[in-house]
């Protein structure tokens, strides 16, 4: 991730984006973010203190329950908005967006003006429609078909403290599997090259 301050770059990026209009009513301080494939744009553990709206590139935003079935909400290009929960202080306890293809973002720090946005009607109003809109996303998701071995990759990659499964039978409640067959999938991935064993019950996915 870069963050660029450069006022040009700044405004060529505030030029490209769908909701121009509504970016320059703001009296936010704004800054551009690069981020390179791979990269997550939010995830629990992260700081996710910035309001973004993306102005080229792709991502992924997955929705992964804690057994690690795996919900799309979007995939591809598109503007779309990041943060807004977080605006409201909610924390975000299962969505993952993931950079797929070189991504720049205009963004502001949302607890900097937090209490000027909340007196913006106009910026309400544009809040309001996006988690609307998310929110009938969510209620139409069906999970994606998935196998244990899916399943056990996205738990350690998204749901695992540093990418570290410790302990089987916690994980395998967790996977809703018995801890024989969650076994059998990491002595299988070891053997692939997929995680490496770091101690009694504990496997570390290998990026």
């Amino acid at each position: 991730m870069k963050k660029i301050f450069d006022k040009s770059q700044i405004q060529e990026a505030v030029s490209k984006c769908k909701y121009k209009d509504l970016l320059e009513s703001l009296s936010v301080e704004l800054f551009v973010i690069e981020y390179e494939p791979g990269e997550l744009i939010s995830a629990p553990w992260l700081d996710n203190s910035m309001f973004q709206f993306v102005i080229s590139g792709e991502l992924s935003i997955c929705f992964i329950r804690d057994d690690g079935s795996m919900y799309s909400l979007a995939d591809g290009r598109g503007a779309y908005i990041l943060g807004e929960m977080e605006l409201f202080q909610i924390k975000n306890s299962n969505i993952f967006a993931e950079v797929t293809k070189r991504l720049t973002s205009i963004a502001f720090i949302t607890k900097k003006h937090k209490e000027e946005l909340y007196q913006n009607s106009r910026f309400l109003y544009f809040v309001g429609e996006v988690m609307a809109r998310k929110i009938e996303a969510i209620g139409a998701l069906e999970a994606a078909p998935s196998s244990l071995r899916e399943r056990v990759v996205s738990y350690i990659k998204f749901k695992c403290e540093n990418r570290e499964l410790r302990g089987i039978e916690k994980a395998a409640f967790r996977l809703h599997c018995s801890a024989r067959q969650l076994q059998r999938v990491l002595n299988e991935y070891e053997k692939e090259g997929v995680v490496v064993k770091i101690g009694k019950g504990a496997y570390k996915l290998i990026d």
